[in-house]
């Protein structure tokens, strides 16, 4: 064991993998073995996208065995799934609340990154990323810790109370996560998306209804469903002109407005006049704090978050240009890469 497949994207719109040395081990430090590892709609903006600097590394949606360690914390052949971030915990972003915003959380990774057969985990990431998969939980559902602990912290940061209604705009791999959590809450869920398929998905995961976007009047189908008053929050896993817009006629007055989801210079103009006037509150959510991952792997160890029916494709490493096309094409509803 000398050598490691890496996958790698050195120019736009293409995937290679490398041989690499192994990345040695330091003390505190683990070694794993690639299970499973999910594309993220990230992992496809950096390889589609020429805003993001080639070459890049990608996945980190990461479900592995371990295979060498260096702590007590962990032991060969324990399945585990790990996420790459975490912050300075003494930080002034940290202790306000904003861990995702602390620079080391944003330096912090698992080397060299998630579609990889062996990756090193730092051990800042060992003693607070890394967490150990329940015997009856398959990888295939585990491999969704870190986009749930995501959708976790997002709907941490917004005020909702049983009886409210959500309208989830986007029910794509991530959208869609939001269901069984709002479901836990007893909070309504609506769903507008342009996919018949996924709207069927919705549909299975709790939503109380679900309408193509374009075939309907958004603003009287919220307000149909919430005795006129328009919905207390939207969720926006997909960020445009037609999505927020979408989002201010169907909000209600002093409702929110989640933004989940965003590309880079996506520069939008948004009427100031109406958000002020009305009490609109615009909450962004980006990336999950290491607690969640605990709280994201007991909500997978439950017979209710089979979210391993969400996975349309696996797809073997040295295959990994067919998942991300596919994903990039609106083909697959979460595609993963396994060894």
């Amino acid at each position: 064991m000398s050598d490691n497949l890496v996958l790698i994207c050195k120019v736009d719109n293409l995937v290679t993998l490398e041989t690499r040395p192994l990345p040695p081990l330091r003390d505190g430090e683990i070694l794993v073995q690639l299970r499973a590892c999910g594309i993220c709609g990230t992992d496809t903006a950096k390889v589609y996208d020429p805003y993001f600097v080639k070459p890049v590394q990608l996945g980190h949606e990461l479900v592995a065995t371990v295979v060498e360690s260096k702590t007590e914390q962990f032991k060969i052949a324990d399945r585990v799934a790990i996420a790459h971030h975490a912050p300075d915990y003494y930080s002034h972003y940290t202790r306000r609340g904003s861990a995702p915003m602390d620079p080391l959380f944003k330096r912090s990774n698992i080397d060299p990154a998630g579609f990889a057969e062996f990756i090193r985990v730092p051990e800042l990431l060992v003693k607070n990323t890394v967490v150990k998969i329940p015997l009856h939980v398959p990888d295939e559902r585990a491999v969704f810790m870190e986009p749930l602990a995501c959708c976790l912290r997002a709907l941490d940061r917004v005020n909702l109370l049983e009886g409210d209604t959500a309208l989830i705009v986007g029910a794509g791999a991530v959208g869609i996560l939001f269901l069984p959590l709002l479901r836990d809450l007893k909070v309504k869920s609506l769903v507008l998306d342009m996919r018949e398929e996924r709207l069927i998905l919705a549909n299975a995961w709790g939503a109380a209804e679900s309408c193509i976007a374009d075939k309907i009047d958004a603003t009287e189908f919220a307000k149909r469903n919430t005795e006129g008053r328009g919905v207390d929050i939207v969720i926006l896993s997909v960020f445009t002109k037609l999505t927020i817009a979408t989002a201010m006629q169907t909000v209600r007055d002093g409702g929110t407005i989640l933004i989940f989801g965003s590309k880079p210079e996506n520069e939008i103009a948004i009427d100031w006049w109406e958000v002020w006037r009305r009490e609109l509150n615009l909450i962004t959510s980006y990336s999950a704090t290491p607690d969640l991952m605990h709280r994201a792997m007991g909500l997978l160890a439950r017979e209710d978050y089979a979210l391993e029916t969400l996975i349309s494709h696996q797809v073997p490493l040295q295959d990994a240009q067919q998942a991300f096309d596919l994903v990039r094409e609106g083909k697959a509803s979460k595609a993963i890469i396994t060894l």
